[in-house]
């Protein structure tokens, strides 16, 4: 401050004596002789530090007080504060360190009219014994005070992470999100979160400090518009990788404010620029006649290639073609797993190739791959009445055969329809009660299966979302886990499934049906739904009730087509024999008959009949 005003006088002497040796200006020196003046006394007041006596200067005023609340015994502590000129002419005052009252030290401070500067004192604390003291800063009116606590100090908190972002609404192809910005002071990943608050997309690692226009990919593409969340989250094991889902929740938590997570969201449109890339497909499937193995669509159009898959009355498929090129297809045969017993309504589905490799994996992926083209989210099908011809049927009543014969009533014996096929018929019954779980499993109250077998999990959409064990007849309490967890209440369907090729393991996807397929009643499958509610109590331990594999339901090994491939063999000795002979030996062949109904289904009469054709 010396310094200052020494600055200041020179610079008045320099003007007075450039005035004297000019001979002019003297009014001018006259008024640089009453600044000289003015000056002085300045400078007096800086040397000797006293206040100006005069009340019509205010005192300088004090704020913004910045001072440690603590320091080790010994160490310097730095005090540091606003001091403001509240007058419209420049003066020096005196600014005052105290401590518990004490004038520590006391300095001049000279300042233009309504200007601000910031003072500093280095306060030593050498001598001062452990405790709390009140300090600060004061002028003649003005001043702010604070404590200071000498001796040892706690271990510094580390400082909390913090984090920004800025997620602005947007236009999006659907696959993938746009953060304006991101500051995560740590470092870390920006996750995106649906309106279910499920994960739908992350970064990868990001270094610390600011990010501008970060992309953020999706896991699935968005098929419509919605309203996403952008959430900051640490790399709280240090390995560059997001291990939040993982880990559950453990690893890589999100930055907080006040224990909330540090979020932004945006509403995210979802561009028409993809719209023309998305399949399509049109089927025609006409009614037709069949005999039974296979049927034909009139015309087919997949704009990527695919499948047409057939489906039953009951959705289940039941035949589906080869690859089939993209582009139009006419009269496209179908072969059926297994060949029609009757007449039918099929409905034709076209399928995607989604995974690329020319095989329909919709049943043994649980839908997850080749699904059907749709339109507006409906499946693209089209539905025909199928007639099994009748020609298989008007050659087995051969006329060749004496007309006595025919009608002996051993044909259409009532032995034909015996108590023996539906009591040997498999049946079943699934009591699946309304529920709550946490999410993993489900469990059925109860499952009757006359020959063995499964209970199947469906969801809303006819999904296979869960498998029990292979079941002995019965059982209760069957805790069956879920392929994905649930993440929110749903509706489920418990189905019966018979163990057909009696090998304990569900093969009913796998072989596209063909195997395992439900117990039925009526042609429907049987079921029963349940209302899950997700909860966060754990399901009971799963009953193990496997151990007794008896292997009763052996009633597929007596096939039906060992003794069809011998019914034919029934005309030669027809055609052969006099007819007045026949009635005779049709007293032993009533045994014939009786082999008849061990082979209900007709279906190997056509099958030999086709052949021949």
């Amino acid at each position: 401050m010396n310094t200052r005003t020494r600055i200041a006088g020179v610079l008045v002497v320099v003007a007075l004596v450039a005035a004297a040796a000019t001979g002019t200006g003297m009014a001018a020196v006259d008024t640089r002789q009453a600044q000289v003046q003015q000056q002085t006394q300045t400078q007096m007041q800086a040397e000797y530090c006293t206040y100006p006596s005069n009340t019509t200067y205010g005192s300088f005023e004090v704020s913004n007080l910045s001072a440690p609340s603590g320091v080790e015994a010994g160490e310097p502590v730095t005090v540091s504060a606003d001091i403001t000129n509240p007058n419209d002419v420049p003066m020096i005052q005196c600014v005052e360190f105290r401590l518990e009252g004490d004038v520590v030290e006391r300095t001049g401070w000279a300042l233009n009219p309504n200007e601000t500067e910031t003072i500093t004192f280095d306060v030593n604390t050498t001598g001062l014994e452990d405790g709390t003291y009140i300090h600060g800063i004061e002028t003649r009116d003005f001043g702010e005070l604070a404590t200071l606590t000498v001796g040892e100090q706690p271990e510094p908190e580390p400082e909390e992470p913090t984090a920004s972002l800025q997620f602005d609404d947007q236009e999006s192809d659907g696959s993938s999100v746009t953060v304006a910005s991101a500051n995560l002071s740590d470092g870390g990943y920006i996750a995106i979160l649906d309106e279910n608050g499920s994960v739908v997309g992350a970064t990868d690692y990001l270094e610390p400090g600011e990010q501008e226009n970060v992309s953020v990919p999706l896991l699935e593409s968005l098929n419509e518009s919605a309203t996403l969340t952008a959430q900051a989250h640490l790399d709280t094991n240090d390995n560059q990788t997001l291990d939040f889902l993982t880990s559950n929740g453990t690893e890589d938590g999100p930055y907080t404010v006040n224990g909330t997570p540090v979020t932004d969201d945006a509403d995210v449109t979802v561009g028409e620029e993809p719209t023309p890339e998305e399949p399509t497909a049109s089927l025609q499937f006409d009614d037709q006649e069949s005999d039974g193995s296979s049927v034909t669509v009139a015309s087919a159009n997949l704009s990527e290639g695919g499948y047409i898959a057939v489906i039953d009355e009951n959705g289940s498929v039941v035949g589906a073609t080869d690859y089939l090129e993209p582009g139009e297809q006419e009269n496209v045969s179908v072969p059926l797993l297994e060949p029609l017993n009757e007449s039918a309504t099929l409905t034709a589905q076209a399928h995607l190739d989604t995974n690329d490799n020319q095989t329909l994996d919709f049943l043994t992926s649980n839908g997850t791959e080749d699904g059907p083209y749709t339109v507006n989210g409906t499946p693209v099908t089209d539905d025909a009445d199928v007639t099994v011809g009748e020609e298989p049927t008007t050659e087995e009543p051969t006329t060749e055969e004496p007309t006595t014969e025919e009608p002996t009533t051993e044909e259409p014996t009532t032995e034909e329809p015996t108590t023996e096929e539906p009591t040997e018929e498999p049946t079943a019954t699934v009591e699946f009660e309304d529920q709550n779980s946490n999410g993993a499993t489900v469990t059925v109250a109860s499952a009757t299966l006359s020959e063995g077998g499964f209970v199947v999990i469906h969801n809303e959409s006819g999904d296979v979302v869960g498998i029990s064990n292979y079941i002995e007849e019965s059982d209760s309490n069957i805790r069956i886990f879920l392929t994905e967890s649930l993440s929110e209440s749903a509706t489920l369907t418990a189905m019966a499934h018979l163990d057909t090729n009696n090998n304990q393991q569900l093969d009913f996807l796998s072989s596209d049906g063909a195997e395992d397929g439900p117990y039925t009643m009526d042609g429907s499958p049987i079921t029963d739904d349940a209302e899950i509610t997700v909860g966060d109590e754990p399901t009971t331990e799963e009953p193990t009730t496997e151990e007794p594999t008896t292997e009763e339901p052996t009633t597929e090994e007596p096939t039906t087509e060992e003794p069809t491939t011998e019914e034919p063999t029934t005309e030669e000795p027809t055609t052969e024999e006099p007819t007045t002979e026949e009635p005779t030996t049709e007293e032993p062949t009533t045994e014939e008959p009786t082999n008849e109904t061990e082979t209900p289904p007709p279906t190997e009469t056509p099958i030999d009949n086709g052949t021949e054709n």
